[in-house]
């Protein structure tokens, strides 16, 4: 992944192979105590995503190895005194033109990716909510 930083926005482009997850992780790394929002495009081969079901209480996971279109990346990174979370949410178009998506677990880059980055210097962290039992953002940190 290729970055530049001007301000509080970062660019990457992602290349063929890289994982965008990991290489979110391996970049919020380098900029601690930050909260960031996320928006992408790109081109994948290989994507897991999940939606939640609320009969079963857990993430139903869908794989797609095929050539997609992705469309929207959305979601946020962060960086809290060293406790990195990414959580994404994704919508890809298949050849065919049909669309898929939900809580995104693994994309590989089948040609590039390109996101944006708004970085707003706070530290939230996660905490469980009570009533979800899901991790979600802790405001009053």
């Amino acid at each position: 992944m290729q970055t530049v930083q001007k301000d509080q926005q970062i660019i990457c482009r992602l290349e063929v192979g890289d994982e965008i997850i990991t290489e979110l992780k391996y970049l919020a790394a380098t900029i601690p105590d930050q909260f960031g929002a996320i928006s992408g495009i790109g081109a994948c081969d290989d994507v897991t995503v999940s939606i939640y079901s609320t009969s079963r209480d857990e993430y139903v996971a869908t794989r797609s190895q095929e050539q997609v279109e992705l469309l929207s990346l959305n979601g946020n990174v962060e960086n809290a005194a060293g406790k990195i979370a990414v959580h994404l949410h994704s919508t890809f178009a298949r050849l065919d033109t049909s669309v898929f998506g939900g809580h995104l677990e693994r994309a590989v880059i089948s040609r590039t990716g390109e996101l944006v980055i708004d970085l707003v210097p706070v530290v939230l962290g996660r905490t469980e909510d009570h009533q979800t039992k899901l991790q979600v953002l802790d405001i009053q940190s």
